[in-house]
């Protein structure tokens, strides 16, 4: 049974791109219809990120375009399903890499995509960690 674990946001540094999401999305639709659903479905729920927080003088240089919160990315996909996109992304990119049927731009484009969202699993667990760690 998953434990439930309530992050706070911090607006410094935790956001994820719409378009990853929505790169994603697409990716996905045809090859884990399940996951591909489960992120549209997340996409309509959430709502942007305030222009502050992706606009701050701390962050302009790194942020660009529509803007989630961690938050609510976590709250909305849950640490099972990241794991599985992360897991189904490096399945499609590993098929396509064997197979040698994707122009290099794409497998730079895929792996992109994988980064960014192992980037947001390993947030969740160091967020999981220092929550737990709190409460002790």
């Amino acid at each position: 049974m998953p434990r439930k674990i309530d992050f706070q946001y911090h607006p410094s540094s935790d956001l994820f791109s719409h378009h990853t999401l929505d790169l994603s999305f697409r990716l996905l639709r045809n090859n884990n219809p399940e996951l591909s659903l489960a992120i549209k479905n997340a996409m309509n729920q959430m709502k942007f990120a305030p222009s502050d927080a992706i606009m701050g003088s701390h962050t302009q240089d790194q942020y660009t375009g529509e803007m989630y919160t961690i938050n609510d990315i976590f709250k909305h996909l849950h640490a099972e399903t990241i794991v599985e996109i992360v897991a189904a992304l490096t399945h499609i990119g590993q098929r396509a890499v064997d197979q040698k049927n994707l122009p290099t731009q794409h497998v730079t484009l895929l792996r992109g995509l994988i980064e960014d969202w192992a980037k947001l699993a390993e947030w969740i667990l160091q967020h999981a960690t220092l929550d737990r760690d709190a409460r002790q």
